[in-house]
């Protein structure tokens, strides 16, 4: 199979990764199905991924490209593009202009009513006591920058603005997230898998935790029906999902404080005459591990 070029626009970045996931997988002649066989990702993972109706893993995307005989990097520099277009804050709303430009049309450009005859010579006045004003605030300013210049004292500098940051908006946070779903919490928003294990050609585990809810959950994929998930912590808490349908699943939320560890395991459906051992992921520490592994 020969390489499959990745288009770039004018301008030199990346169109849309769920058409160029698209435009792989068609010109490699795979379906679906033979791309789950090929990878370990689910055949219903693949349709959603290429298709634009979920987000794929970075894995993923490299493990097609590869798959594909492409360079994989185009591709992963677009996904590190919209990994950081979703996870972004929004911009805090900026103060209100202030000046001329705030004020009612009223105040801009209104011409004063014409005087009574008796008047005008009173009117005509006001510009020069105006001039005799601005000249002496002219020689004030001139004074008072002669002293600075001649002390070589720099004026005090302006103090900066605080710029604040806001983190995504979650709908929980530790014990508040038990039980919830990651999803709908929006946990999902700066989530990262810190923990990964398998069960050799059968399935894959992920530890995925969130910073901004401080909480974890587990997620297995290329399983089969009746596979378990179950993401523990050191409190004693415990979440599971079994896969009743297609070939993946995630378990609802458990709180993961920082310094406390949560893990997560998985097993194979029980069969007759053979047991079925489950296989667990390292334990994570937040506090101990601040940068997590992959997005």
């Amino acid at each position: 199979m020969t390489g499959v070029p990745v288009n770039m626009d004018r301008a030199g970045s990346v169109k849309d990764l769920a058409s160029e996931l698209l435009a792989l997988k068609k010109a490699s002649g795979s379906s679906f199905a033979q791309l789950s066989e090929k990878t370990h990702y689910a055949k219903s993972s693949w349709e959603r991924w290429v298709n634009g109706k979920q987000f794929p893993p970075r894995d993923a995307v490299e493990s097609l490209a590869r798959l594909c005989e492409t360079d994989p990097e185009p591709l992963l520099a677009l996904w590190d593009e919209e990994e950081a277009r979703r996870t972004a804050p929004e911009p805090e709303p900026g103060p209100q202009a202030e000046g001329p430009e705030a004020e009612g049309p009223e105040a801009v450009g209104t011409p004063e009513a014409a005087p009574e005859p008796e008047e005008a010579p009173r009117k005509r006045r006001r510009p020069l006591w105006a001039a005799l004003g601005l000249a002496a605030l002219l020689t004030a300013g001139a004074g008072t920058y002669a002293v600075v210049a001649h002390t070589g004292d720099p004026a005090p500098p302006k103090p900066k603005p605080v710029v604040k940051v806001a983190g995504p908006a979650t709908g929980c946070t530790l014990t508040g997230c038990e039980g919830k779903d990651p999803k709908k919490m929006n946990c999902g928003a700066d989530a990262v898998t810190v923990r990964t294990g398998s069960i050799p050609k059968d399935l894959v585990i992920e530890l995925r935790y969130s910073r901004a809810c401080k909480a974890a959950w587990g997620r297995i994929t290329f399983a089969e029906i009746g596979a378990t998930v179950v993401v523990n912590n050191s409190d004693g808490a415990a979440q599971a999902d079994v896969v009743h349908y297609d070939r993946d699943v995630y378990t609802p939320l458990i709180a993961a404080p920082d310094d406390g560890s949560v893990w997560v395991c998985s097993a194979l459906p029980k069969k007759p005459g053979k047991d079925s051992v489950p296989t667990c992921t390292g334990r994570y520490i937040p506090s101990q591990e601040k940068d997590a592994q992959q997005p």
